[in-house]
């Protein structure tokens, strides 16, 4: 990777900064990470690799500080162990994502593979272009709230040849912003922004020849059952991080054990995958192209297991430190587990319905547990039932979360109305 090294500079941070820093630099990676191989952009990619840095000095820093100030003998250094835990956690996921990034340097069509895939990915990151009379010109992420006004995440901006990621940057004119979200609000902030070309990922003007030969059926046979591994396996892994991260910061022994479970699922998703992609390499020209994708999927299972690794910290029956929940009250973002009852207006409803702001609330569905299966991919056309196990995640505020929790089992709130 490009760049020159700098010295570290020591600067003191409390245990609660640290914490909340590495949440938010966790986040923000995970989009780069995916946007770095989505469009083939070694600037993403670099971008996520300073993200990483950082993340190790965050680290270091948090095991600095624990040993400074905690001095209260072994009972006491016991409490800390979770989040010693999960700072070398998300250490770990930090160097996995990275590697992620890095395989636009290993295998430069790797956007040809990946493209392939967009439509079943619950949030896809597409290129939305800002056109002339558009009502964010002039503004920041910050004054736009793209999340929480419009359900969709600004990621990064394209200037003419120049990658830019301050969150202080204002929209221009001509600029390429870099969205993810799901299909229904992407398309409404499109209109916005009066792009009327179709989704698309090319960011380069000139098109250039697809990779792989989608007019021989069994290649397209192929690339069915790969698309459906590899959206699961890398749907899972990121909402592993999120579930560890909650199950860790609300000390809930149900999510840390969906994470296990999860874990689970995901050693026979890559084993399938890992298979089927060497089945596969006798349909490509130069097999070579397929080691990014490979190293993708093992990056995927770097994630799980230390996605697991925080989860099982939780089962062991420790108690969240208090610094964990001064962190956890300036946290943007919080992970909300219900069941639909009979009176949910969830219930009898498509995966399309529920992007009505009527029942979201400002949540993502990230993941769905019927009996004992769990689903992370939903079509527009999903129905969810009563008894499902949903997973969302959304804006941390408690009038937002009561408003959501009251669409999934509006029962419990009647004594209220």
């Amino acid at each position: 990777m490009p760049g020159k090294k700098k010295k570290f500079q020591y600067k003191p941070l409390s245990l609660k900064d640290i914490l909340k820093e590495m949440k938010q630099n966790i986040d923000f990676m995970i989009d780069l990470s995916y946007s770095a191989i989505k469009f083939g952009s070694k600037d993403i990619a670099d971008e996520a690799a300073k993200i990483e840095k950082r993340i190790h000095e965050l680290t270091f820093l948090l095991n600095l500080q624990i040993i400074q100030t905690q001095a209260g003998g072994v009972k006491e250094a016991k409490k800390l162990e979770p989040i010693v835990v999960m700072g070398y956690s998300i250490d770990k996921i930090s160097d996995a994502l990275a590697d992620i990034a890095k395989v636009v340097y290993i295998n430069s069509d790797i956007c040809d593979f990946t493209q392939l895939f967009w439509d079943q990915v619950p949030e896809p990151i597409v290129k939305v272009s800002v056109k002339q009379k558009c009502e964010f010109i002039g503004k920041n992420r910050k004054q736009v709230h793209f999340r929480s006004n419009y359900g969709v995440d600004l990621i990064a901006i394209k200037r003419n040849d120049e990658w830019l990621f301050d969150k202080e940057q204002t929209i221009q004119e001509s600029d390429i912003l870099i969205i993810k979200g799901e299909l229904e609000p992407i398309k409404q902030l499109k209109a916005l922004v009066f792009d009327d070309e179709v989704i698309s990922f090319q960011i380069d003007k000139q098109m250039k020849e697809p990779e792989f030969d989608l007019s021989n059926p069994e290649v397209l046979e192929f690339l069915q059952d790969l698309k459906k591994d590899y959206v699961q396996i890398t749907d899972i892994s990121e909402t592993m991080i999120e579930l560890a991260l909650a199950a860790l910061f609300f000390n809930s022994y149900e999510v840390a054990e969906d994470v296990l479970e999860m874990e689970e699922l995901m050693d026979g998703l890559n084993i399938a995958f890992e298979k089927d992609l060497l089945e596969f390499a006798h349909l490509v020209e130069n097999s070579r192209d397929l080691t990014g994708i490979m190293r993708i999927v093992f990056c995927c299972e770097q994630i799980a297991d230390a996605a697991a690794n925080i989860a099982e910290n939780i089962l062991k029956g420790f108690e969240p430190h208090y610094i964990l929940q001064k962190a956890i009250k300036e946290t943007q973002e919080i992970v909300v587990r219900e069941r639909l009852s009979p009176e949910s207006y969830f219930k009898d409803k498509t995966y399309e319905e529920l992007q009505d702001r009527r029942y979201k609330r400002g949540f993502h569905i990230i993941a769905m547990k019927r009996e004992d299966k769990w689903i992370y991919s939903f079509k527009p056309d999903f129905m969810f039932q009563e008894g499902d196990l949903i997973i969302g995640l959304g804006p941390s505020d408690e009038e937002t979360i009561k408003k959501w929790r009251r669409c999934v089992h509006p029962e419990i709130f009647q004594e209220d109305d």
